[in-house]
């Protein structure tokens, strides 16, 4: 490996997506989202991702938050910077384990970006290509950016141009920018520098590095990705980086320096002090109330770091890869960070689903099991065609690999589904005998989507419809047993309650006016009564007396008006 001559990279920053889905469980409110926005925007970076991925489920869920609301406010905070927002989702299921109709894809597509999504990013858990067409037209009908992720997994029958040549169907297909999702941070730096260096000399679109720091390959591969000219990396500040979360933006900053690559980022301690600040206080805010515990991380400032990260460049270069990763660890050691899971690489899965595996023993007593269903989890995995772990996979082999560590022949429906072929082609093929001891046919099928309920039911004691607007419907159609339809739910009992005392109001309003108006016709009847009695009255004075009364002579006529009274 030899260091790269001057150039520029874009630090994406994803700290109030990724970031804080992977270290505070996605509990970040609105306000405090929109705290962190400017402190963020004024260190210069030109795109965030912002939404997507597990947000809008917690927003409502947790929050009783509208997703779409939080995005257009963060549209409009950007706008003025100049700077765009990204979302991650899914190809054809979205956020959920069936996949949608096309017209469906479409839409939440194009709702996205016209709520101020600019980027797509759009990844399937099998990197089956055709279940990227309907969202990259839904993308195209709004005008935004559609970024098409390549899932990079580890097994047997995988090397890096197999990743390579998936990257280069998308771009046929139309994607603007290719993402390598490394969500389990597996690419060692020998497979990082493969990988990035084929990408770059395959593609003609920007290429994006996104990894996650978990087993302890983040950042040298963030660094790697340098070398190679990627484009584009995905980074977090430093109090929601490392960990289970990406490589710190301060951190890659300091290569980026000794390398003499421009970022476009003013990542000096009179940006970052406030940046830091006011991050931290966020995070232990989320602590508190939701029962999480985060790493502490610090800043040492780039003098400490400046000579680690010529060490590390020094030793890239020379080829000694081990001492390269040995110095990048004490760097992050230095910036606070956990130390690198070992059992997750070991493992080969993503650290979510590691932790998945320990709790769930631990609740059932069967701790003494975890190396048998991790065995496990390869063993399904290459059953069911190799497929990468990521959502919604991870869970389904997750699932299934329990029940096999168990010893129980066990066959949960979405695995079902999966083995069927219902969620497209896995990345290597299934063997018939399998799919018929699993599903009881041989041949792959395809998902039958024509069934999905359009229908949109009333709220609970009301007469109106859960959803009502394309964002509404799009909400209840995402999450149509969970947390859209309660979130919805809870909206429309609100506006029935205010509509039932809006009501009230108008009918004391017009009880009032019906009141008032009998009111006023009893005056006037009992003064037309009093003058009718007057006419007759005078009329019988006029004729008694047998004089002529003077229309001018008010006196006379006031006098007889007073002797006719009772």
């Amino acid at each position: 490996m030899v260091s790269r001559g001057a150039g520029s990279v874009q630090f994406i920053d994803l700290s109030l997506r990724d970031g804080q889905q992977s270290l505070l469980a996605t509990r970040m409110s609105t306000e405090q989202v929109m705290r962190l926005m400017g402190p963020v925007l004024d260190t210069g970076v030109k795109n965030l991702e912002v939404w997507g991925g597990a947000v809008l489920d917690s927003a409502m869920r947790f929050l009783d938050e509208n997703p779409f609301e939080r995005l257009a406010l963060m549209s409009e905070k950007s706008r003025p910077y100049g700077a765009g927002l990204r979302t991650l989702s899914r190809g054809q299921n979205l956020f959920g384990y069936d996949p949608y109709p096309d017209d469906i894809v479409r839409d939440f597509n194009r709702e996205a970006v016209k709520a101020g999504t600019t980027i797509m990013r759009i990844f399937d858990a099998l990197n089956h290509v055709p279940n990227f067409k309907a969202a990259l037209e839904g993308v195209r009908e709004a005008g935004g950016i559609f970024d098409a992720a390549v899932c990079y997994t580890t097994g047997t029958p995988y090397d890096t141009g197999h990743f390579v040549r998936k990257a280069l169907e998308l771009q046929e297909m139309g994607a603007d920018m290719i993402s390598d999702k490394d969500m389990a941070g597996l690419k060692s730096p020998i497979d990082a520098w493969e990988y990035y260096s084929g990408l770059k000399a395959k593609l003609s679109v920007p290429v994006v590095s996104h990894t996650h720091c978990t087993p302890g390959y983040g950042h040298i591969a963030a660094v790697i990705a340098m070398l190679c000219g990627v484009d584009m990396i995905d980074t977090a500040f430093l109090p929601l980086a490392g960990g289970s979360s990406h490589p710190s933006a301060e951190l890659l900053g300091v290569f980026a320096e000794v390398l003499g690559i421009e970022t476009g980022l003013d990542l000096s301690d009179k940006t970052l002090e406030p940046l830091h600040r006011e991050m931290r206080e966020v995070v232990s805010e989320c602590e508190k109330q939701f029962s999480l515990k985060v790493h502490r991380s610090v800043w040492p400032g780039r003098e400490a770091l400046l000579p680690k990260a010529e060490a590390v460049i020094e030793h890239l270069a020379r080829g000694r890869i081990e001492n390269a990763l040995s110095v990048v660890h004490e760097m992050e050691a230095l910036c606070g960070f956990p130390p690198p899971n070992l059992k997750v690489l070991e493992a080969q899965i993503p650290g979510g689903m590691y932790s998945n595996f320990v709790n769930q023993l631990a609740r059932d007593n069967k701790s003494e099991y975890l190396g048998r269903a991790l065995e496990a989890v390869q063993e399904v995995r290459q059953k069911a065609g190799w497929c990468p772990l990521v959502t919604p996979t991870s869970q389904i082999v997750g699932v299934k690999a329990y029940f096999t560590a168990m010893g129980k022949d066990v066959n949960p429906v979405q695995f079902v589904n999966l083995i069927a072929g219902y969620y497209g082609k896995t990345p290597f093929p299934i063997s018939p005998d399998y799919r018929q001891q699993v599903c009881g046919f041989r041949d792959e099928r395809q998902y039958d989507s024509s069934s999905f309920n359009r229908e949109i039911p009333t709220a609970s004691g009301t007469t109106l419809p859960l959803a009502e607007t394309p964002q509404e419907k799009m909400l209840y159609y995402l999450f149509p047993d969970s947390s859209g339809k309660a979130y919805l739910e809870k909206r429309r009992l609100a506006q029935w309650g205010e509509m039932e005392a809006e009501r009230s109001r108008e009918e004391a309003r017009n009880l009032e006016t019906r009141r008032g108006s009998l009111e006023k016709n009893a005056l006037l009847n009992r003064f037309s009564g009093d003058m009718d009695a007057l006419s007759e009255r005078l009329s019988r004075s006029v004729s008694a007396s047998g004089e002529d009364l003077d229309p001018d002579n008010l006196d006379q006529i006031a006098g007889l008006a007073e002797d006719t009274r009772d």
